[in-house]
């Protein structure tokens, strides 16, 4: 059964580490869809990527970056581009 886009929000921002490092893993496969990045964006997705680019490590790291530039390939989350995201 797939994931919803709200379920993949909410893991995002999961207490546990290997529920959110699973959510992001899953999320880089379908965030250069446009209509799924423009659903993510609304279920308030944006916000909790980006805070696991600015505060994850390892492979959740990797895959946060990969999930992040998918979706600026796609024209969406310039708007969250700084010099911190800049910097990772």
């Amino acid at each position: 059964m797939e994931t919803s886009i709200s379920e993949l929000v909410e893991r995002l921002g999961s207490d546990e580490d290997a529920v959110r490092k699973m959510a992001v893993f899953k999320l880089q496969g379908s965030i250069g869809d446009p209509s799924f990045a423009d659903n993510f964006i609304a279920e308030g997705g944006l916000t909790r990527l980006r805070y696991l680019t600015l505060h994850a490590s390892g492979n959740t790291l990797a895959y946060s970056l990969t999930s992040f530039a998918r979706l600026l390939e796609v024209d969406k989350g310039w708007d969250l581009v700084d010099q911190d995201m800049v910097e990772r």
